[in-house]
């Protein structure tokens, strides 16, 4: 009975409000900013098409997807990646998500192929030499605790690795990893994930990715917890995904944002840990948030609350 309940009042919500929200809040040019009437950019849109292909039944769905598709396939650069704003000439960390949104819509195979290509090329600054020693020397000073010899994505291209990107990368080369006719995918996947645990705090979780500096603790976020428990979602058993599960756990009645909401809930989601008080307090913060929710929220609200995740489709394609 409480199940039939929350799948009604999750599928309410991801149609009454998700829905309606991504729609109201795209832009003539067929983006989304990250809220309604701010300027189009790549992370908010293709977070926006991830979203809706939770609806990919629906004409007014389809719709809507259809137009943020050609705006995301207009921002692609000559190399692949996409920038993090129009009209900037340098591809950067948003490139895993518009490969996820093309991923989930499976008529862009080049130019899914051309970014995928970018994104295993791309090397952050601390895979290199130079940087390993320069991390050796710092460490003498005790002022971190990263193995240097681990690497995976940044923000932007030649800067340090950090956690989300990384995350965001693994979840979409991922697909590719276990049938890559080159070494060069599952090698480079498997040092970003041993990269993840590396940095992960002491009590579980993630933060952007300083597990200790200076000897004091880092304290662990959401956001970037969630993601990496995603990315590591085929190592459900080890110790380090449990207690990150159960460090996410115990945050649930701190949780006061619908973004972080969200979040909390994909992620405990896709390892089969959804609690049934979180549905309706997700709807109940529709009503009560002052701060309109974001179109990022919107789609992630869609996400955690689908009953049939097609979101999923990109963590099992050539798994």
């Amino acid at each position: 009975m409480h199940r039939m309940r929350d799948t009604i009042l999750a599928q309410s919500f991801a149609e009454q409000i998700c829905l309606p929200g991504l729609q109201r809040s795209q832009n003539e040019d067929g983006g989304w900013g990250f809220s309604a009437g701010c300027e189009s950019r790549v992370e908010p849109t293709a977070w926006a098409l991830i979203g809706l292909h939770e609806f990919s039944a629906s004409r007014l769905s389809q719709s809507s997807m259809d137009r943020g598709l050609r705006y995301l396939i207009k921002a692609q650069l000559e190399n692949g990646a996409w920038p993090a704003v129009s009209g900037d000439t340098r591809g950067c960390w948003v490139t895993s998500l518009a490969c996820w949104a093309l991923i989930l819509n499976k008529d862009y195979e080049e130019r899914l192929a051309r970014g995928l290509r970018w994104l295993i090329q791309d090397r952050p600054r601390d895979s290199g030499f130079l940087w390993r020693i320069a991390h050796k020397l710092a460490d003498r000073k005790k002022i971190g605790s990263q193995n240097p010899s681990l690497h995976g994505w940044s923000w932007t291209p030649q800067t340090a690795s950090w956690v989300e990107p990384t995350s965001y990368a693994l979840i979409v080369q991922g697909n590719r990893a276990a049938e890559a006719e080159s070494s060069d995918v599952l090698q480079r996947c498997q040092i970003a994930e041993a990269m993840l645990y590396d940095r992960m705090c002491l009590g579980g979780g993630w933060n952007c990715g300083n597990p200790r500096v200076y000897g004091v603790e880092g304290q662990p976020q959401i956001g970037p917890t969630a993601w990496a428990l995603v990315a590591l979602r085929e190592h459900s058993q080890r110790p380090e995904n449990q207690l990150s599960l159960a460090w996410l756990e115990s945050t649930l009645d701190k949780i006061e944002t619908p973004e972080s909401l969200c979040l909390t809930m994909i992620s405990l989601g896709v390892y089969g840990r959804r609690h049934r008080a979180l549905a309706e307090k997700i709807r109940q913060m529709t009503e009560t948030v002052v701060v309109p929710w974001s179109v990022p929220a919107f789609a992630w609200g869609a996400i955690a609350t689908s009953e049939t995740p097609r979101w999923l489709e990109v963590c099992s394609v050539n798994r």
